[in-house]
This record gives structure tokens, sequence and C-alpha cells, in this order.
């Protein structure tokens, strides 16, 4: 997750905005519910916090976000480009909030000015099973997309198409794996279902039927498959282990087409899961 470093906002060509970033992780004392924004190219939608900013982080770098200047609970964002794919926004303010946006890209948005001190709040949707709530996962997500890689030779390239494990993390009682997804084949890839599953090693060739699906409990796409750097993938699942005869498989379906890709680790693997705060 890249974090936003506030500066004073300045338009650096007619393009978008300038803006600093690094790795980094957020924290807060509560979060409140997820908001939709619509953002455009050719405008500057105005967001004012009840309290004033203090960090903030953003899905990527389709988001153009800086403070005002001599302002310090307003922000200004904008799209770098025209028609990206959905991303998020977070912002955290001095009084430990952090404020979640869903963006989507709209050419005529139906405001512009958003006063977040008058919008109705909502609790975090809890899950049977595990600790974290709704709220939570997502803050865990935004610690894990900073994480270089580490896991190894877990991965499936066909037709163009790479499907990658990069790490395997732990928070409590929930387990979260993150995938690189990628497309260099001219046709552009629709994924159309992502499945879960532990099977058994010895009846790896055989039916399906001998698979055990898994549900998880939160998935988070971010990126764009056909960009050079693909799409981000983040799934939790409450905490589990397998047998040393089995695997735990990941598989992705492709809509209106033959390109399925799947990757599987065994127990030795799900061990080298990290811990997170």
């Amino acid at each position: 997750m890249k974090r936003i470093i506030f500066l004073a906002f300045a338009f650096l060509s007619a393009m978008g905005i300038a803006m600093a970033q690094q790795h980094d992780a957020i924290r807060a004392k509560s979060v409140i519910a997820d908001r939709q924004l619509e953002i455009t190219w050719h405008k500057t939608t105005l967001l004012l916090f009840p309290a004033p900013i203090q960090d903030g982080s953003r899905g990527d770098k389709t988001i153009l976000a800086e403070r005002v200047e001599g302002v310090e609970n307003a922000l200004k964002v904008k799209a770098a480009e025209r028609g990206f794919p959905q991303s998020n926004l977070h912002v955290v303010t001095t009084d430990g909030k952090v404020y979640a946006f869903t963006v989507n890209y709209n050419e005529y948005p139906s405001e512009f000015t958003i006063d977040m001190g008058t919008q109705p709040s909502h609790s975090p949707a809890t899950f049977e099973g595990i600790s974290l709530n709704s709220r939570e996962l997502e803050l865990r997500a935004a610690t894990i997309k900073g994480i270089p890689p580490f896991v190894r030779k877990v991965r499936q390239s066909r037709f163009g198409m790479e499907l990658r494990l990069e790490g395997i993390f732990v928070k409590d009682d929930v387990l979260f794996f993150r995938y690189s997804l990628s497309n260099q084949a001219q046709i552009k890839y629709d994924p159309a279902s992502l499945r879960f599953y532990v099977r058994d090693k010895k009846r790896a060739k055989r039916t399906a039927v001998q698979d055990t699906e898994m549900q998880p409990v939160f998935v988070q796409h971010s990126g764009n498959i056909e960009s050079s750097k693909g799409q981000t993938i983040i799934v939790a699942f409450p905490k589990f282990t397998i047998a040393e005869s089995k695997y735990f498989v990941t598989e992705l379906m492709e809509q209106g087409g033959d390109r399925n890709l799947a990757c599987k680790i065994d127990q030795g693997k799900l061990l080298q899961a990290k811990t997170i705060d």
C-alpha cells in the first residue's frame, strides 16, 4: 500500500497532481464505514473531515490526493486517468479514525464537495469464527500490500498469464494470502471465478469430488491485470492448517475462455506464514 505524504496541492501538469509515496501501515482506533466516492479526471473533489488529517493511503496511482495548503482537514482528490478500475482510499485523522472509501471513476460525479462530518456512520461487519471485523481486515490488507514478496516457486504461467502466491500472513485467528495476477498477452483477461480448496495429494489428478472447498471471509482486488505491475489479490480465511498428505489449491477460471490457472501449497509452505500487527 502506498502511503500518502500530504504536500501542498499543486498542479504539475494538466494530467494530475504530484504525490510523494512510501510503504507504511495504517493504525487507527476506529474505522468509519466504507463510502462510495466518485471522482473524475477533469475536476477536483474536496473532502472535508471533522479533525485534521494525519495520514492516508490509496489503492494505486490512478488516485491523486493531497491536503490543501494551510487547511489541515481538507483533502483534494482527482483521477490520474480516465476510466480507471475500482480502487480505494483511506484517510486517517488525528482523533484516531480511519475513513474508508471505495473509489470509482465517473466522468460527471454528482458532488464535488463532501463534508465527512455530516455523513452517517455504520458499524463494521463481523464474521463468525474470526475476531477481526471488516474494517480490521481492510487495514491488515493495506499493511500486507507493502510487504515484499517472500513465498517462492508457487505460481503457474500459461498463455501469457501468471498467477503467483507472494505471501502468507497470520493475524490472531485469520490467515491472509497475497497473490499477483498478470497478463502479457494481447487478449484481455476477464476472471470468472476464484476458488479455494484442500485436495489430497494422492488424488490430485483425479476428480474434484474429493476436494474440500474453502470459503474466504474477505477478498480484495487492486490494480489492473493488463498493467506492467499486474493485479494484487488479497484473500482472508479463518485460520487453518493442512495435513502433510494434502495441498491447499487456488484456482482461477476465465470468463468465456480456457486460460484457467491454479497454484498449490503444501503444509511446509503454509507454515511459512508471517505474523502481522
